[in-house]
Protein backbone atom coordinates (compact mmCIF):
# COMPACT_ATOMS: atom_id res chain seq x y z
CA UNK A 1 0.00 0.00 0.00
CA UNK A 2 1.00 3.60 -1.08
CA UNK A 3 1.62 5.02 2.44
CA UNK A 4 1.12 8.86 1.35
CA UNK A 5 -1.60 10.28 -0.29
CA UNK A 6 -0.45 12.41 -3.25
CA UNK A 7 0.35 9.54 -5.95
CA UNK A 8 3.12 11.88 -7.69
CA UNK A 9 5.53 10.35 -4.45
CA UNK A 10 4.35 7.09 -4.14
CA UNK A 11 6.70 5.05 -1.50
CA UNK A 12 9.93 3.80 -3.56
CA UNK A 13 10.48 -0.01 -3.91
CA UNK A 14 14.06 0.48 -4.40
CA UNK A 15 16.77 1.67 -2.37
CA UNK A 16 17.62 5.23 -1.92
CA UNK A 17 21.31 6.08 -3.08
CA UNK A 18 23.53 5.72 0.10
CA UNK A 19 25.56 9.24 0.02
CA UNK A 20 27.79 10.29 2.72
CA UNK A 21 29.47 13.63 2.43
CA UNK A 22 30.13 16.70 4.51
CA UNK A 23 26.88 18.34 3.50
CA UNK A 24 24.28 14.89 2.63
CA UNK A 25 23.74 11.78 4.13
CA UNK A 26 21.05 9.09 2.82
CA UNK A 27 21.85 5.80 4.81
CA UNK A 28 18.65 3.76 4.52
CA UNK A 29 15.55 3.91 1.83
CA UNK A 30 13.67 6.89 1.28
CA UNK A 31 11.12 7.63 3.37
CA UNK A 32 13.13 5.61 6.36
CA UNK A 33 11.58 2.33 7.21
CA UNK A 34 11.31 3.93 11.13
CA UNK A 35 9.04 6.44 9.64
CA UNK A 36 6.49 4.22 8.46
CA UNK A 37 4.23 4.45 11.70
CA UNK A 38 4.26 8.12 11.42
CA UNK A 39 3.51 8.86 7.77
CA UNK A 40 0.71 6.04 8.26
CA UNK A 41 -0.46 7.97 11.05
CA UNK A 42 -0.32 10.79 9.05
CA UNK A 43 -2.27 9.23 5.97
CA UNK A 44 -4.64 8.20 8.18
CA UNK A 45 -5.43 11.47 10.58
CA UNK A 46 -5.05 14.25 8.06
CA UNK A 47 -7.12 15.47 4.80
CA UNK A 48 -5.79 14.86 1.57
CA UNK A 49 -5.26 18.60 1.13
CA UNK A 50 -1.97 18.67 3.46
CA UNK A 51 -0.29 15.91 2.10
CA UNK A 52 1.36 16.97 -0.65
CA UNK A 53 5.42 17.56 -0.26
CA UNK A 54 7.75 14.19 -0.19
CA UNK A 55 6.96 12.05 2.48
CA UNK A 56 10.12 12.46 4.71
CA UNK A 57 9.63 12.92 8.39
CA UNK A 58 11.46 16.32 9.75
CA UNK A 59 12.91 15.36 13.01
CA UNK A 60 14.96 18.23 13.29
CA UNK A 61 16.97 21.00 11.62
CA UNK A 62 20.07 22.98 11.77
CA UNK A 63 21.31 25.68 9.89
CA UNK A 64 21.16 24.36 6.30
CA UNK A 65 20.41 21.34 7.02
CA UNK A 66 16.86 18.87 7.54
CA UNK A 67 17.52 15.74 9.51
CA UNK A 68 14.81 12.57 10.09
CA UNK A 69 14.82 9.80 12.98
CA UNK A 70 17.16 7.89 10.78
CA UNK A 71 19.60 10.43 10.76
CA UNK A 72 19.69 11.11 7.28
CA UNK A 73 20.61 14.60 6.70
CA UNK A 74 19.24 16.75 3.71
CA UNK A 75 20.90 20.31 2.29
CA UNK A 76 17.87 22.09 2.43
CA UNK A 77 16.79 24.09 -0.30
CA UNK A 78 13.43 25.09 0.65
CA UNK A 79 13.83 27.11 3.37
CA UNK A 80 10.35 25.59 4.73
CA UNK A 81 8.75 27.35 2.11
CA UNK A 82 11.04 30.23 2.03
CA UNK A 83 10.57 31.09 5.74
CA UNK A 84 14.50 30.27 7.79
CA UNK A 85 16.43 33.01 6.11
CA UNK A 86 18.20 33.37 9.32
CA UNK A 87 18.86 29.47 9.31
CA UNK A 88 16.74 26.77 10.80
CA UNK A 89 17.03 27.09 14.81
CA UNK A 90 19.64 29.75 15.13
CA UNK A 91 21.24 29.78 18.62
CA UNK A 92 20.41 33.45 18.61
CA UNK A 93 16.60 33.23 17.77
CA UNK A 94 16.59 29.66 19.96
CA UNK A 95 18.12 31.73 23.25
CA UNK A 96 15.51 34.40 22.84
CA UNK A 97 12.83 31.95 22.34
CA UNK A 98 13.84 30.40 25.63
CA UNK A 99 14.23 33.68 27.66
CA UNK A 100 10.99 34.50 26.65
CA UNK A 101 9.05 31.35 27.31
CA UNK A 102 10.83 31.51 30.50
CA UNK A 103 10.80 34.86 31.91
CA UNK A 104 8.23 37.03 29.30
CA UNK A 105 4.94 37.17 28.62
CA UNK A 106 2.67 33.97 26.65
CA UNK A 107 0.17 35.79 25.61
CA UNK A 108 -1.08 39.33 25.66
CA UNK A 109 -3.53 40.17 22.95
CA UNK A 110 -3.83 43.50 21.76
CA UNK A 111 -2.63 45.32 25.36
CA UNK A 112 0.26 47.50 24.67
CA UNK A 113 3.61 45.91 24.43
CA UNK A 114 7.10 47.65 25.00
CA UNK A 115 8.29 44.49 22.97
CA UNK A 116 6.39 45.34 19.96
CA UNK A 117 7.18 49.03 20.17
CA UNK A 118 10.58 47.74 19.81
CA UNK A 119 9.87 45.61 16.81
CA UNK A 120 7.93 48.27 15.15
CA UNK A 121 10.64 50.71 15.03
CA UNK A 122 12.99 47.91 14.37
CA UNK A 123 11.51 47.01 11.68
CA UNK A 124 10.54 50.85 10.06
CA UNK A 125 14.28 51.19 10.81
CA UNK A 126 14.85 49.30 7.68
CA UNK A 127 12.00 50.14 5.37
CA UNK A 128 11.89 52.58 2.43
CA UNK A 129 10.63 56.38 3.50
CA UNK A 130 7.13 56.90 3.95
CA UNK A 131 6.70 54.13 6.50
CA UNK A 132 4.95 54.86 9.41
CA UNK A 133 3.10 52.35 11.28
CA UNK A 134 3.41 48.55 11.43
CA UNK A 135 -0.10 46.26 11.33
CA UNK A 136 1.07 43.12 13.05
CA UNK A 137 -0.79 39.79 11.59
CA UNK A 138 -0.09 36.00 12.33
CA UNK A 139 0.56 34.71 8.70
CA UNK A 140 1.19 36.48 5.29
CA UNK A 141 -2.83 35.50 3.90
CA UNK A 142 -4.10 37.49 6.91
CA UNK A 143 -1.53 40.76 6.18
CA UNK A 144 -3.15 40.50 2.23
CA UNK A 145 -6.24 40.01 3.72
CA UNK A 146 -5.81 42.84 6.32
CA UNK A 147 -3.96 45.35 3.15
CA UNK A 148 -6.88 44.38 1.06
CA UNK A 149 -9.36 45.86 3.59
CA UNK A 150 -7.80 48.88 4.39
CA UNK A 151 -6.82 49.76 0.55
CA UNK A 152 -10.91 49.51 -0.32
CA UNK A 153 -11.76 51.72 3.31
CA UNK A 154 -9.36 53.92 1.94
CA UNK A 155 -10.22 54.14 -1.66
CA UNK A 156 -13.98 54.93 -0.49
CA UNK A 157 -13.27 57.43 1.84
CA UNK A 158 -12.03 59.40 -1.37
CA UNK A 159 -15.35 58.35 -3.18
CA UNK A 160 -17.55 55.89 -2.68
CA UNK A 161 -16.96 54.13 -6.16
CA UNK A 162 -13.23 53.19 -5.62
CA UNK A 163 -13.32 50.07 -4.84
CA UNK A 164 -11.89 48.37 -8.17
CA UNK A 165 -8.42 46.21 -7.23
CA UNK A 166 -5.99 44.78 -9.68
CA UNK A 167 -3.75 42.31 -9.80
CA UNK A 168 -1.91 40.11 -11.86
CA UNK A 169 -2.10 36.66 -13.46
CA UNK A 170 0.10 34.26 -11.79
CA UNK A 171 0.27 36.13 -8.69
CA UNK A 172 -0.47 34.15 -4.94
CA UNK A 173 -1.34 36.04 -2.31
CA UNK A 174 -2.43 33.46 0.50
CA UNK A 175 -5.07 31.14 1.14
CA UNK A 176 -7.94 33.24 2.65
CA UNK A 177 -11.07 34.43 1.38
CA UNK A 178 -9.81 37.96 -0.35
CA UNK A 179 -6.16 36.53 -0.76
CA UNK A 180 -7.86 33.24 -2.58
CA UNK A 181 -9.43 36.16 -5.34
CA UNK A 182 -6.19 38.15 -5.72
CA UNK A 183 -4.08 35.07 -6.43
CA UNK A 184 -3.76 34.41 -9.95
CA UNK A 185 -5.33 31.12 -12.22
CA UNK A 186 -3.60 28.82 -10.79
CA UNK A 187 -5.34 29.39 -7.03
CA UNK A 188 -8.75 27.22 -7.01
CA UNK A 189 -11.57 29.44 -7.05
CA UNK A 190 -14.60 27.14 -8.18
CA UNK A 191 -15.74 27.30 -4.14
CA UNK A 192 -16.67 30.94 -4.95
CA UNK A 193 -20.57 31.38 -5.03
CA UNK A 194 -19.67 34.94 -4.91
CA UNK A 195 -16.37 35.80 -6.54
CA UNK A 196 -15.71 39.26 -6.00
CA UNK A 197 -16.55 41.26 -9.15
CA UNK A 198 -14.16 44.54 -8.32
CA UNK A 199 -10.69 42.54 -8.61
CA UNK A 200 -9.46 42.20 -11.70
CA UNK A 201 -6.36 40.56 -13.16
CA UNK A 202 -3.83 42.26 -15.35
CA UNK A 203 -1.55 39.79 -17.74
CA UNK A 204 1.28 39.30 -16.14
CA UNK A 205 4.62 40.48 -18.23
CA UNK A 206 6.42 37.67 -18.40
CA UNK A 207 6.13 33.66 -18.65
CA UNK A 208 4.06 31.75 -19.12
CA UNK A 209 2.17 34.16 -20.89
CA UNK A 210 4.68 36.42 -22.33
CA UNK A 211 8.06 34.33 -21.95
CA UNK A 212 10.14 37.07 -24.30
CA UNK A 213 8.14 40.42 -23.69
CA UNK A 214 9.95 43.79 -25.89
CA UNK A 215 7.22 46.24 -25.11
CA UNK A 216 5.73 46.08 -21.51
CA UNK A 217 5.18 49.45 -20.66
CA UNK A 218 2.21 49.02 -23.97
CA UNK A 219 1.18 45.49 -22.39
CA UNK A 220 0.35 47.23 -19.20
CA UNK A 221 -1.19 50.55 -21.00
CA UNK A 222 -3.50 48.00 -23.03
CA UNK A 223 -4.26 45.87 -20.34
CA UNK A 224 -5.98 49.43 -18.27
CA UNK A 225 -7.39 50.79 -21.13
CA UNK A 226 -9.25 47.70 -22.07
CA UNK A 227 -10.40 47.65 -18.20
CA UNK A 228 -11.50 51.59 -19.13
CA UNK A 229 -13.04 50.06 -22.18
CA UNK A 230 -14.94 47.73 -19.72
CA UNK A 231 -16.52 51.10 -17.85
CA UNK A 232 -13.42 51.10 -15.11
CA UNK A 233 -11.63 54.26 -15.18
CA UNK A 234 -8.32 54.78 -12.98
CA UNK A 235 -10.46 56.72 -10.51
CA UNK A 236 -12.14 53.92 -9.60
CA UNK A 237 -9.24 51.93 -8.56
CA UNK A 238 -8.15 51.94 -4.81
CA UNK A 239 -5.07 49.34 -5.33
CA UNK A 240 -2.91 47.29 -7.00
CA UNK A 241 -1.18 44.01 -5.32
CA UNK A 242 1.78 42.67 -6.67
CA UNK A 243 3.47 39.77 -5.89
CA UNK A 244 7.31 41.37 -5.48
CA UNK A 245 8.58 38.25 -7.56
CA UNK A 246 5.95 35.86 -8.36
CA UNK A 247 6.98 33.16 -6.09
CA UNK A 248 5.91 29.53 -7.88
CA UNK A 249 8.53 30.90 -11.04
CA UNK A 250 10.63 33.59 -8.58
CA UNK A 251 9.65 35.62 -11.98
CA UNK A 252 10.56 39.71 -11.29
CA UNK A 253 8.50 42.50 -13.09
CA UNK A 254 10.49 44.42 -16.05
CA UNK A 255 11.82 47.75 -14.33
CA UNK A 256 9.93 49.59 -17.26
CA UNK A 257 6.48 48.09 -16.52
CA UNK A 258 6.54 49.07 -12.85
CA UNK A 259 7.67 52.37 -13.57
CA UNK A 260 5.40 53.17 -16.25
CA UNK A 261 2.72 51.58 -12.78
CA UNK A 262 3.68 54.23 -10.39
CA UNK A 263 3.43 57.18 -12.70
CA UNK A 264 -0.16 55.71 -13.43
CA UNK A 265 -0.85 55.28 -9.75
CA UNK A 266 0.09 58.48 -8.72
CA UNK A 267 -1.77 60.02 -11.25
CA UNK A 268 -5.44 57.83 -10.06
CA UNK A 269 -4.48 57.95 -6.70
CA UNK A 270 -4.01 54.27 -6.38
CA UNK A 271 -2.31 52.57 -3.56
CA UNK A 272 0.73 49.96 -4.98
CA UNK A 273 0.92 47.34 -2.31
CA UNK A 274 4.02 44.98 -2.50
CA UNK A 275 3.89 41.55 -1.39
CA UNK A 276 6.99 40.91 0.59
CA UNK A 277 6.17 37.46 2.53
CA UNK A 278 8.74 35.80 0.41
CA UNK A 279 10.87 38.28 -0.64
CA UNK A 280 11.46 40.32 2.18
CA UNK A 281 14.13 40.11 5.12
CA UNK A 282 16.93 39.56 2.80
CA UNK A 283 15.80 36.77 1.09
CA UNK A 284 16.62 38.62 -2.61
CA UNK A 285 19.78 40.06 -1.57
CA UNK A 286 17.85 43.42 -0.45
CA UNK A 287 16.19 43.98 3.01
CA UNK A 288 12.71 44.31 0.32
CA UNK A 289 12.73 42.68 -2.88
CA UNK A 290 10.86 46.03 -4.36
CA UNK A 291 13.88 47.38 -3.92
CA UNK A 292 15.23 46.08 -6.87
CA UNK A 293 12.83 47.96 -8.81
CA UNK A 294 13.49 51.47 -7.66
CA UNK A 295 10.33 52.17 -7.64
CA UNK A 296 8.23 53.67 -4.23
CA UNK A 297 5.76 51.05 -2.58
CA UNK A 298 2.76 52.66 -0.40
CA UNK A 299 2.04 49.14 1.77
CA UNK A 300 4.37 46.15 2.03
CA UNK A 301 2.91 43.11 3.74
CA UNK A 302 5.30 40.87 4.93
CA UNK A 303 6.06 37.71 7.21
CA UNK A 304 7.90 34.54 6.92
CA UNK A 305 10.96 36.13 7.05
CA UNK A 306 10.43 38.45 9.49
CA UNK A 307 11.06 35.77 12.33
CA UNK A 308 12.70 33.03 10.27
CA UNK A 309 10.81 30.64 12.55
CA UNK A 310 7.26 31.20 14.23
CA UNK A 311 4.17 32.96 12.97
CA UNK A 312 4.44 36.61 12.44
CA UNK A 313 2.96 38.92 9.50
CA UNK A 314 2.51 42.34 9.11
CA UNK A 315 0.96 45.48 6.91
CA UNK A 316 3.54 48.38 6.99
CA UNK A 317 2.52 51.69 5.57
CA UNK A 318 1.88 55.12 6.20
CA UNK A 319 -0.56 56.85 9.15
CA UNK A 320 -2.95 57.91 6.85
CA UNK A 321 -3.67 54.41 5.20
CA UNK A 322 -3.21 52.34 8.33
CA UNK A 323 -5.55 54.68 10.35
CA UNK A 324 -8.45 54.28 8.31
CA UNK A 325 -9.92 51.36 10.22
CA UNK A 326 -11.45 52.78 13.63
CA UNK A 327 -9.89 51.19 16.91
CA UNK A 328 -11.01 47.67 17.27
CA UNK A 329 -13.12 47.11 14.18
CA UNK A 330 -10.46 44.29 13.52
CA UNK A 331 -9.48 42.48 16.52
CA UNK A 332 -6.91 39.20 16.62
CA UNK A 333 -5.94 37.07 19.13
CA UNK A 334 -2.86 36.45 18.61
CA UNK A 335 -1.38 38.77 16.65
CA UNK A 336 2.51 39.65 17.50
CA UNK A 337 2.30 36.84 20.00
CA UNK A 338 5.37 37.91 22.31
CA UNK A 339 7.20 34.41 21.33
CA UNK A 340 6.95 34.97 17.66
CA UNK A 341 8.15 38.80 18.36
CA UNK A 342 11.12 37.50 20.74
CA UNK A 343 11.70 35.80 17.47
CA UNK A 344 11.55 38.25 15.17
CA UNK A 345 13.71 40.70 17.10
CA UNK A 346 16.79 37.95 17.05
CA UNK A 347 16.49 37.50 13.85
CA UNK A 348 16.53 40.68 12.43
CA UNK A 349 19.74 40.93 14.88
CA UNK A 350 21.20 38.26 12.97
CA UNK A 351 20.44 39.25 9.64
CA UNK A 352 22.20 42.49 10.47
CA UNK A 353 24.99 41.40 12.35
CA UNK A 354 25.98 38.50 10.52
CA UNK A 355 25.46 40.10 6.71
CA UNK A 356 23.45 38.02 5.58
CA UNK A 357 21.69 40.27 3.11
CA UNK A 358 24.97 41.18 1.42
CA UNK A 359 25.75 37.23 1.54
CA UNK A 360 22.43 36.35 -0.09
CA UNK A 361 23.10 39.02 -2.79
CA UNK A 362 26.84 37.75 -3.52
CA UNK A 363 25.55 33.37 -3.39
CA UNK A 364 22.64 34.33 -5.55
CA UNK A 365 25.67 35.38 -7.98
CA UNK A 366 26.74 32.15 -7.64
CA UNK A 367 23.40 30.26 -7.87
CA UNK A 368 22.77 32.24 -11.16
CA UNK A 369 26.12 30.73 -12.60
CA UNK A 370 25.41 27.09 -11.54
CA UNK A 371 21.77 27.20 -12.50
CA UNK A 372 23.06 28.20 -16.20
CA UNK A 373 25.50 25.68 -16.29
CA UNK A 374 22.87 22.71 -15.22
CA UNK A 375 20.91 24.43 -17.89
CA UNK A 376 23.27 23.90 -20.73
CA UNK A 377 23.46 20.50 -19.41
CA UNK A 378 19.99 20.04 -19.72
CA UNK A 379 18.44 21.98 -21.98
CA UNK A 380 15.63 19.33 -23.20
CA UNK A 381 14.11 19.60 -19.57
CA UNK A 382 15.13 23.32 -18.47
CA UNK A 383 13.13 25.94 -20.77
CA UNK A 384 14.58 29.31 -18.74
CA UNK A 385 15.98 30.08 -15.29
CA UNK A 386 14.99 32.67 -12.85
CA UNK A 387 15.68 34.36 -9.88
CA UNK A 388 17.30 36.62 -7.93
CA UNK A 389 19.52 36.26 -4.35
CA UNK A 390 18.39 33.12 -2.58
CA UNK A 391 15.07 32.55 -4.64
CA UNK A 392 15.77 30.93 -7.64
CA UNK A 393 13.25 28.46 -10.28
CA UNK A 394 13.87 26.21 -12.93
CA UNK A 395 11.35 26.12 -15.53
CA UNK A 396 10.53 22.76 -16.92
CA UNK A 397 9.34 21.12 -20.35
CA UNK A 398 8.99 18.29 -21.67
CA UNK A 399 11.60 17.39 -23.89
CA UNK A 400 9.06 15.56 -26.78
CA UNK A 401 6.45 18.42 -26.63
CA UNK A 402 8.27 21.58 -25.33
CA UNK A 403 5.38 22.27 -23.29
CA UNK A 404 5.59 22.95 -19.53
CA UNK A 405 5.92 19.79 -17.27
CA UNK A 406 4.48 19.98 -13.82
CA UNK A 407 5.42 15.74 -13.79
CA UNK A 408 8.96 16.06 -15.00
CA UNK A 409 8.83 19.07 -11.63
CA UNK A 410 7.30 16.48 -9.35
CA UNK A 411 9.28 13.16 -10.51
CA UNK A 412 12.55 15.98 -10.18
CA UNK A 413 11.32 17.00 -6.84
CA UNK A 414 11.49 13.18 -5.49
CA UNK A 415 14.34 11.92 -7.16
CA UNK A 416 16.13 15.34 -5.50
CA UNK A 417 15.48 14.45 -2.04
CA UNK A 418 15.81 10.43 -2.51
CA UNK A 419 19.50 12.12 -3.50
CA UNK A 420 19.93 14.34 -0.50
CA UNK A 421 18.57 17.78 -1.58
CA UNK A 422 15.22 18.79 0.63
CA UNK A 423 12.91 20.80 -1.88
CA UNK A 424 9.74 21.49 -1.89
CA UNK A 425 6.80 20.78 -4.43
CA UNK A 426 5.29 23.97 -6.32
CA UNK A 427 2.31 22.07 -8.34
CA UNK A 428 3.00 23.98 -11.09
CA UNK A 429 6.11 23.44 -13.19
CA UNK A 430 9.19 24.51 -11.37
CA UNK A 431 11.35 23.26 -9.25
CA UNK A 432 12.66 25.99 -6.59
CA UNK A 433 15.91 26.33 -5.15
CA UNK A 434 15.57 28.53 -2.08
CA UNK A 435 18.09 27.70 0.88
CA UNK A 436 18.75 29.48 4.19
CA UNK A 437 20.77 32.61 3.33
CA UNK A 438 23.51 31.11 6.07
CA UNK A 439 24.64 27.94 3.67
CA UNK A 440 28.03 27.62 3.10
CA UNK A 441 29.27 28.23 -0.60
CA UNK A 442 30.41 24.10 -0.90
CA UNK A 443 26.84 23.67 0.32
CA UNK A 444 24.77 25.23 -2.41
CA UNK A 445 27.62 23.89 -5.42
CA UNK A 446 27.02 20.63 -4.18
CA UNK A 447 23.19 20.73 -3.85
CA UNK A 448 23.02 22.71 -7.15
CA UNK A 449 25.30 19.39 -8.70
CA UNK A 450 23.13 17.07 -7.32
CA UNK A 451 20.14 18.31 -8.64
CA UNK A 452 21.89 17.30 -12.06
CA UNK A 453 22.28 14.00 -10.74
CA UNK A 454 19.01 13.24 -9.58
CA UNK A 455 17.54 14.73 -13.05
CA UNK A 456 20.23 12.52 -14.66
CA UNK A 457 19.14 9.50 -13.02
CA UNK A 458 15.61 10.30 -14.84
CA UNK A 459 16.59 10.83 -17.93
CA UNK A 460 18.48 7.38 -17.66
CA UNK A 461 15.21 5.80 -16.84
CA UNK A 462 13.01 7.53 -19.99
CA UNK A 463 12.39 5.43 -23.06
Amino acid sequence: MNIYHHDRFAEPTQPAPRIETKHRRIQTPIPAPQTRDVLEANRRLFPRVNCYQPPIIWERAEDYQVFDAADNCWIDFSSTAVMTNAGHAHPAIRQALETQAREGMLAQFSFPSEQRVRLAERILNICPPGMEKVYFWTTGSEAIESALRLVRTWGQQRDPKKTHVLTHRGDFHGITLGATQLSGAAASKDWLVSPDQHIHHLPFPGPPDYPDLADPVTLLETGLAQLEEHGIAGSQIAGVFLETMQGWGALSYPVAYLKRLRQWADQHQVLLVFDEIQTGFGRTGRWFGHQHYGVRPDLLCVGKGLSSSLPLAAVIGPASVLDVLSPGAVTTTHAAHPVSCAAALANLEVLEQQNLIDEADRKGQLVGQDLARLQRRFPDQIARVEGRGLLWALHLCNPSTGEADDRLAADWTWSAVRHGVMVFHTMRPTLKICPPLTIPDSALHEGIETLATALQSLVAQSP
